[in-house]
């Protein structure tokens, strides 16, 4: 339908429906926003009994994952380390300004166009006008369900702030302008071809509005600007990523709805944070710690590798460590059949080097993310239970025990170990099992030969053979 009419005249009807569409749907988003923003902080509350114990202070418990948790959504933390503060009312208000000045005007000059109404004069009667308005209005679907997309998602990932809303009205506009010039190209190329040149000018252009940067780029690239830095095309053929549907337990419906918080493939999985992702979705937390150690496996040994390993008890990255690490999984044939996968090994035995495997998957274990899923791991089965504490026999490369017979327990903060060998340095974690101290979790701030100093209190105790078992357990990764 083409403009019929200039003068220009007020339509009640076209006026109400855009200021809605301008108005109505940020405030929505905003007040969604808080709400979620305090069913999380009650699970994040939750969730803090877990991971702090009331009788020691949080700074002796501080698991950064949980804490990026709580800063996130503002949760009370302690007072050493802030707290961080919401969004101001007036910082919302001054957001909408501009998406509500965008929305409102495109709509209302596209809603009159529809029905025939009359265009403010100031418009012209310029030839390419009508196409030009074509273009507007199908850039504007495009790029307003673009917002709507992103403003939801924001809303998930609770990351909607002042400076999206004015991120995604300017997306708008720019989809907007790129559209009206594509308009003007056109009709200026093409003035003798009629045939479907609307449809076609309406098709494209919502495409500009959905995918502004992509227009942005394509523009770019196909222009003869001198000096300016394209894109290799070919390298796109080197980035393919594996889908999370490979990770036993994530379907085509789960997938979905990760999407919503950016995780699409296995490497963006292994990266996440468990805590967060178990806050931020429906699913149970040791859910989704097995999933990330599944990614974290497949990011790093790749999904052919991975999927080969399952019939070797190898699941996650972190049965990979047990395989190579506990000397209670550790065996030759298995490390040699790991290492077909890893290293690419033959069949002859004269090719396999045990030393060369375990030295692979160590390597594999330096990773901040893979020591972030760790800890959240010992930290749980902490809380289950001694027998449960799975990271506590990696004999040789970190976490030791140490049959604490022969040390003494020295009021206030001092253990004498009888055997200068057990590896304990500053800032390492003690657990003790067994005795008057037992249970605790005791932080190293000093070590001389055997005197060991700790941050917390400890009971008077001599553990001989005959005072019964005590254990000592560095903890710390």
């Amino acid at each position: 339908m083409y403009l019929t009419r200039g003068m220009f005249m007020i339509d009640p009807a076209s006026l109400s429906v855009s200021i809605f569409l301008s108005l109505v749907a940020p405030i929505i988003v905003i007040a969604i926003r808080q709400t979620v923003k305090l069913h999380r902080g009650e699970i994040i509350q939750d969730l803090a009994a877990v991971f702090h114990s009331a009788t020691e202070p949080e700074s002796e418990r501080l698991i950064p994952s949980f804490e990026f948790v709580k800063f996130k959504y503002f949760v009370q933390t302690a007072t050493e380390r802030g707290q961080r503060q919401d969004y101001k009312l007036w910082a919302w208000i001054v957001a909408i300004v501009p998406f509500f000045l965008v929305v409102s005007v495109t709509s209302y000059i596209g809603l009159l166009f529809i029905q025939g109404g009359s265009l403010p004069t100031v418009l012209g009667q310029h030839p390419s006008l009508n196409l030009c308005l074509v273009a507007v209005l199908a850039a504007f679907c495009g790029g307003y369900l673009t917002s709507l997309r992103t403003l939801t998602q924001s809303i998930q990932n609770f990351d909607l702030s002042p400076a999206l809303l004015v991120t995604t009205a300017t997306q708008i506009l720019a989809g907007i302008v790129i559209a009206a010039l594509f308009a003007f190209a056109v009709e200026s190329l093409f003035k003798d071809v009629a045939v479907a040149k609307a449809e076609v000018v309406a098709v494209l252009s919502f495409a500009i509005g959905f995918f502004p940067e992509a227009a942005q780029r394509t523009l770019v690239g196909k222009s003869r600007l001198r000096n300016f830095k394209r894109e290799n095309l070919s390298i796109y053929k080197f980035t393919l990523a594996t889908p999370v549907e490979l990770i036993d337990g994530i379907d085509t419906e789960i997938r979905g709805r990760l999407s919503d918080f950016h995780i699409a493939t296995t490497q963006n999985l292994a990266t996440a944070n468990p805590l967060m992702l178990f806050v931020e979705t429906p699913y149970g937390v040791y859910q989704i710690m097995d999933w990330v150690a599944q990614a974290q496996l497949c990011a790093s040994v790749g999904p052919a590798a991975m999927t080969a390993m399952w019939k070797l008890g190898v699941r996650t990255l972190f049965d990979l460590e047990r395989a190579a690490l506990d000397g209670r999984s550790r065996h030759r044939e298995l490390l040699e059949e790991i290492g077909k996968h890893l290293l690419g090994l033959r069949d002859e035995k004269e090719n396999f080097s045990e030393e060369a495997v375990i030295a692979n998957i160590q390597m594999r274990l330096d990773d901040p993310h893979v020591h972030r899923l760790r800890q959240i791991y010992m930290q749980v089965g902490e809380r289950i239970g001694e027998r449960h504490w799975r990271f506590l026999t990696r004999d040789g490369i970190a976490p030791r025990s140490y049959d604490a017979s022969g040390i003494i327990f020295q009021y206030p903060n001092r253990i004498r170990i009888a055997n200068p060998e057990f590896d304990v340095r500053p800032e390492d974690c003690l657990a003790v099992v067994g005795g008057k101290n037992n249970g605790k979790v005791l932080r190293v701030s000093g070590v001389d030969r055997t005197v060991v100093t700790v941050d917390n209190n400890v009971v008077d105790e001599e553990v001989d053979a005959s005072s019964g078992a005590v254990r000592l357990f560095r903890i710390t990764p």
